[in-house]
């Protein structure tokens, strides 16, 4: 299983997660007890902003995963960036400052409040280069949250949408709301723990996967947990499942010929009005 978001690199320019290679160690531990075998550790890339450098995120994670093997854990860190879209990073992307999934792949993070008016354009022209936008917990970011509609805009411009697990643990919030909504209509593509130390956003999170694992089917959960993962690290096309009957989550088109579409939609109904 695969942690495809996670701040585990210790001591990192510009990052928030661990703070020592120790922490790294608890956070890797906590991460096997949860279940993963791949864990994508994803330092933030702000342009302008101080940013680990690609080859000693490699060295970091290199030297994380051999001492894990030392100590007979199986679990190996992919280093990455997770990188705030704006229209400046396209140089960065061009300088190769910034490490890609697979050599495709991009995790991107989106204004936690308003939205940008060249979102759609920079996913259009970075999918113009060969990347993939992947865009991360995008259930926490408040322009979707008022209008999930931007949801399946950026689903439509090419892009791919990662779940943060502890989302699902406040359903009654703006971003659980969000992603439970998301995930009737599979619109998600990965999910992450979005750990940032083993304490309080610690990558313990086997309640919240067992929360996801009832809500959906297993074909969808071994797709978001173990197959588009593993896809994306070997550059590969990653499965969209997205329910497309549904353009609007303000139009209900309800089918009869099965009842759990009818449960589902009357669910996306429900939420679309509250």
């Amino acid at each position: 299983m695969y942690d495809f978001h996670s701040h585990l690199l210790p001591n990192i320019p510009g990052d928030d997660g661990a703070r020592s290679y120790d922490m790294a160690y608890h956070m890797a531990r906590q991460s096997v007890s949860a279940g993963f075998t791949h864990v994508l550790a994803t330092s933030h890339f702000i342009a302008g902003e101080p940013f680990g450098k690609r080859e000693d995120l490699k060295v970091a994670a290199r030297t994380i995963s051999k001492f894990l093997r030392g100590k007979g854990m199986n679990l190996e860190i992919i280093p990455a960036h997770e990188a705030y879209l704006t229209p400046e990073l396209i140089q960065h992307i061009k300088n190769r400052e910034v490490i890609l999934i697979g050599n495709r792949y991009l995790l991107a993070e989106l204004p936690m409040s308003g939205w940008q008016k060249e979102t759609l354009s920079l996913i259009a022209e970075l999918s113009e280069m060969s990347i993939n936008v992947i865009i991360a917990h995008p259930e926490r970011c408040q322009a979707i949250i008022d209008n999930p509609d931007l949801a399946v805009a950026l689903i439509d411009s090419g892009a791919y949408l990662q779940l943060n697990l502890s989302s699902l643990k406040h359903p009654k919030s703006g971003a659980g709301k969000t992603a439970n909504a998301l995930l009737q209509y599979q619109m998600y593509h990965f999910i992450g723990s979005d750990a940032h130390s083993d304490t309080l956003r610690s990558p313990m999170v086997q309640k919240e996967l067992a929360l996801l694992k009832s809500q959906i089917s297993r074909h969808y959960y071994d797709l978001v947990t173990k197959d588009n993962p593993e896809r994306a690290f070997m550059g590969a096309f990653v499965e969209n499942h997205f329910d497309e009957n549904w353009t609007s989550f303000d139009t209900v088109k309800v089918q009869t010929s099965r009842y759990a579409n009818v449960w589902q939609r009357l669910g996306a109904a429900l939420f679309a009005q509250g």
